[in-house]
């Protein structure tokens, strides 16, 4: 594999089989039909047939998650073996997801907690994550999430909640609303609570999601499916639960993860899931996602037998044909939020025969409530994004209905620009500073007892955010080599860190409005002496109390984002700015390592990564 290969997300759903019959399931009669006998029998060789087949083509799959139908009825043997392919996965490829800032270590499984009593041990040995979907009022759950017998099992429900309190390793909540959930919503807040303060379950640790009308549930249960939630009653619970958790111990989760499929950060907001996202069965089909499941539109062809880049070429296909079928909404191409949301999720829009996200009214609702987070791109950023995106997406729609011309000469930049030898990798390699300032390997960050390289924020395929909190174990370790960078006099070089924060404020003749300075900090080199836990030729510096001691600072909610580098590689970015109008404009943002981090006063058990 070579150091830089496709990194995708994979579902691997084992069987299709499910031991319940819940009213909203988007895969109709599929979890009826499917053979639990032949599925257990090749599950684990169709799991590690396929992770290898996509290295070989220097694919690699940075999280494997197990879904469903639901993956537990599996026997307890084929589980061990899945959950041993993926820790396995992770474990050899661990240099190369480190350094892409993916820290998978553990198996991940959806599940419905029927059978998670059964389990405990076996998860708990394999250190798998746990996100357990439930209804919720819970009277709901007793009511539509039944066995395939028809039988009530909340009471099951209740003891396993209690057993997943206790269980020590990552676990979530997910709950998917219909209207009729929404019906009850005082019952719906008090049992958040009853399960938070009774169960024992951390209910920060939830997310909810919103059924869609789906073509294969209809078929397979007529009339008894439920109802979707309009967009008004999707805002109104959101508005609710704003009231209602506000100023509590759950605002945290509120703010930052109830809601997060509606973030840019979720898959039902890339521009084309199709590049990124795929659903391997048991059998070798692939398809976009559990949402897709079964239907042919989103089919993209078999890793067992297909060659696989001709599989994940069609998936990219299929998604942007989607797209383009259900045309570009005229609303959504003078949207200033149209680069977060990206019009939606391409399955639920086939299903609905939209042209855009069937939770449109509530992203912006969160948007307009965050809007250090969210702020609206300015009308000429809007028009830029809405251009390339219908080009992308709506090829055809480009030419029938275009958007308006970008303004004549309203940037003028060099036409060599875009030359080979000019693109910012190309300066880097030519030059040995900058090749330090821009290393992964100078400057590590420790978490408690994990340590992630520190790489720029411009290289970065992803970005990862951390909660940092009071009491946290906080270290960074630095490669003394960096110190001889851009340096002729090493002892007088400095360890130089920049805080900035994600509220706005604009700067210079520029007048660019960019995440405001709180502090800067220099220690010098040889000030820096306590040993690395990464060996001989590094030092670490401890930055807890730094960050203590500036918490007023740090606003809850906000992101915080620090830079690390030396004095001497900070100076000779800037002299490179001034040297070469190419970099200047490519590296115009600052191009140092760096981490991001949200900022807790006190104590907090939670999990940190965001």
């Amino acid at each position: 594999m070579n150091a830089s290969p496709r990194l995708i997300h994979l579902l691997f759903v084992p069987t299709l089989n499910c031991n319940l019959g819940c009213r909203y399931c988007y895969l109709g009669e599929q979890t009826t039909t499917a053979s639990l006998k032949s599925d257990a029998a090749r599950a684990v060789n169709t799991l590690q047939t396929a992770l290898q087949r996509l290295v070989d083509a220097n694919v690699l799959a940075f999280n494997v998650s197990l879904h469903g139908g639901e993956a537990t009825t599996m026997p307890p043997a084929v589980l061990d073996g899945l959950f041993t392919t993926i820790r396995a996965h992770y474990l050899k490829h661990f240099d190369v997801l480190q350094a892409n800032g993916h820290r998978k270590s553990a198996p991940h499984i959806k599940t419905n907690l029927y059978n998670f009593h059964q389990l405990y041990d076996l998860f708990d040995r394999h250190k798998v994550s746990v996100s357990a979907s439930i209804d919720l009022p819970l009277a709901l759950h007793g009511q539509y999430r039944v066995t395939r017998g028809g039988a009530d099992w909340l009471a099951r429900t209740h003891a396993n909640l209690r057993l997943l309190a206790k269980y020590p390793h990552a676990k979530k909540i997910s709950a998917t609303l219909s209207r009729e959930h929404l019906e009850r919503p005082d019952e719906l807040v008090a049992d958040i609570w009853h399960i938070h303060r009774e169960l024992g379950f951390d209910m920060n640790q939830l997310n909810l999601m919103f059924a869609f009308p789906s073509q294969l549930n209809r078929a397979h249960q007529g009339e008894q499916i439920l109802t979707p939630a309009s967009e008004a009653e999707q805002v109104a619970l959101f508005e609710l639960l704003q009231r209602e958790f506000s100023g509590t111990e759950l605002e945290e989760g509120l703010r930052r993860h109830w809601f997060d499929e509606f973030t840019p950060s979720y898959c039902t907001n890339a521009v084309n899931c199709g590049e990124k996202f795929y659903l391997l069965q048991g059998d070798g089909e692939v398809y976009s996602c559990v949402r897709g499941q079964g239907l042919p539109e989103f089919r993209y062809g078999n890793l067992l037998s297909d060659p696989v880049a001709d599989v994940l070429a069609n998936g990219a296909a299929k998604i942007r044909a989607i797209h383009e079928e259900q045309g570009f909404a005229a609303d959504c191409r003078g949207c200033g939020h149209l680069s977060r949301c990206n019009t939606g999720c391409a399955v639920v829009k086939f299903h609905n025969r939209s042209g855009k996200s069937y939770t449109c009214t509530l992203q912006q609702t969160m948007y307009a409530a965050a809007p250090a987070l969210y702020a609206l791109e300015t009308p000429a950023e809007q028009q830029d994004y809405a251009r390339w995106y219908q080009a992308t997406n709506h090829p055809a729609s480009a030419i029938t209905a275009p958007l308006p011309a970008a303004p004549v000469n309203e940037v003028l930049l060099p036409r060599d620009l875009h030359d080979d030898k000019n693109a910012l990798s190309q300066l880097i390699a030519a030059d040995d500073r900058l090749n330090a300032l821009f290393s992964p390997q100078m400057f590590a960050l420790q978490i408690d007892d994990d340590i992630v390289p520190l790489a720029s924020q411009l290289l970065k395929s992803v970005s990862t955010c951390y909660t940092l909190a009071a009491g946290d174990t906080l270290r960074l370790h630095i490669n003394e080599a960096v110190w001889d960078a851009a340096c002729d006099e090493p002892v007088r070089n400095t360890l130089y860190l920049q805080l900035l924060r994600d509220t706005s404020v604009v700067y210079g003749d520029e007048q660019r409005t960019k995440q405001e300075h709180l502090f800067s900090y220099q220690l010098f080199r040889r000030l820096i002496t306590v040993p690395s836990a990464l060996g001989e030729g590094w030092r670490s510096v401890d930055l807890a109390p730094l960050l203590a001691l500036h918490a007023s600072l740090f606003v809850r909610g906000v992101l915080n984002n620090c830079f690390v580098t030396t004095g001497y590689l900070r100076d000779y970015h800037y002299q490179k700015q001034k040297n070469n109008a190419f970099y200047h404009i490519q590296a115009l943002n600052l191009p140092f390592p760096n981490f991001e981090f949200y900022y807790l006063p006190e104590a907090d058990d939670g999990n940190r990564d965001a």
